[in-house]
């Protein structure tokens, strides 16, 4: 893992990724000591399809190098680390043939995967199969955004110095909900109803658009009563009716955001997250005992959102 680490760390956002805690699993559990963190799920964030480009290698090459490196640091370090799969979404029959190799014989605990892939969304049945793996071995399905939206980059501004400002803060958000938003209307959470979903930030802006799409729902309903529609034109869902099919994160959000997400999703559907070790551990353990200190949550909720809901969902002994 550390020849793509480094081979990444040359890019766009690359200081993020020269900490020498990335290469060292020692110094990664000195920060949980030290921020009181007993158990970590260790995902790819979106650097992993970075770093396989920049050390030209294959999707299918680093894909399994990924496998393999962090099946080595969970087994290093039982009940601290639980370790994501990697999946090639461009490999067919062997992307699948691999990740059913880091599930069954590396025994990974979480299958890693992307809000889109060069405009390709979660929902495109080519991805089902996936999804029937994950509720095979009873596992969730982490998604964390890798950019923007298609087409939506050139609307953002991109500074002098280079990095294009507003993805991490728009950007990645928007993505999110558009994959929410496509997997709800698509039909995949019916259609796999004991797949677990996890995303990242909340969900992006999903927990404030169930009134959205009610509206949407509701004049469906109205054009068709007055024939203006036929009845069979695709029915807009509800997104409220699912809620509670899938879990967020709470990193990098703040307390009035959290307040709300628990109110919408759930307080069961709501787990920590601090992005470490792009962002420093300490730092994202901070900003989010913050934010919940903001939320107006009481203190068994927030326990439960700093524990119970994660070990729940990733079936992880207390």
């Amino acid at each position: 893992m550390v020849p793509l680490r480094r081979a990444a760390a040359g890019k766009e956002y690359g200081p993020n990724l020269q900490s020498s805690t990335w290469d060292h699993m020692d110094e990664q559990l000195a920060q949980l000591d030290a921020c009181g963190v007993a158990c970590s799920a260790m995902t790819y964030s979106a650097f992993l399809e970075m770093a396989i480009g920049a050390a030209g290698l294959s999707r299918s090459e680093g894909v399994r190098i990924a496998n393999d490196a962090m099946a080595e640091a969970q087994a290093c370090y039982p009940g601290r680390i639980v370790g994501a799969a990697a999946f090639d979404a461009e490999g067919g029959k062997g992307g699948l043939a691999e990740l059913r190799r880091a599930l069954d014989s590396l025994g990974m605990r979480i299958i890693h995967m992307m809000t889109s892939y060069d405009g390709l969304y979660p929902d495109d049945p080519r991805f089902w199969p996936v999804y029937e793996m994950a509720a095979e071995y009873n596992v969730p399905v982490f998604v964390h955004p890798f950019a923007s939206p298609a087409n939506w980059e050139q609307l953002m501004h991109r500074s002098a110095q280079g990095p294009l400002l507003l993805r991490g803060q728009v950007g990645m958000l928007l993505d999110t909900t558009l994959c929410i938003g496509r997997l709800v209307q698509s039909g995949v959470f019916d259609r796999f109803p004991q797949t677990k979903f996890l995303f990242c930030q909340l969900g992006g802006f999903i927990p404030f658009l169930a009134g959205r799409f009610d509206s949407a729902y509701l004049m469906h309903r109205y054009y068709v009563e007055q024939g203006k529609i036929p009845a069979s034109a695709p029915v807009p869902a509800r997104l409220r009716d699912y809620f509670g099919r899938f879990w967020v994160d709470i990193h990098a959000v703040d307390g009035a955001s959290i307040a709300c997400a628990v109110r919408q999703v759930g307080i069961d559907r709501v787990v920590m997250g601090t992005d470490a070790p792009y962002r420093p551990l300490e730092m994202g353990v901070r900003l989010a005992m913050e934010a919940l200190a903001e939320s107006g949550l009481t203190a068994e909720e927030q326990r439960r959102i700093l524990c119970d809901n994660g070990r729940a969902l990733l079936g992880v002994e207390p």
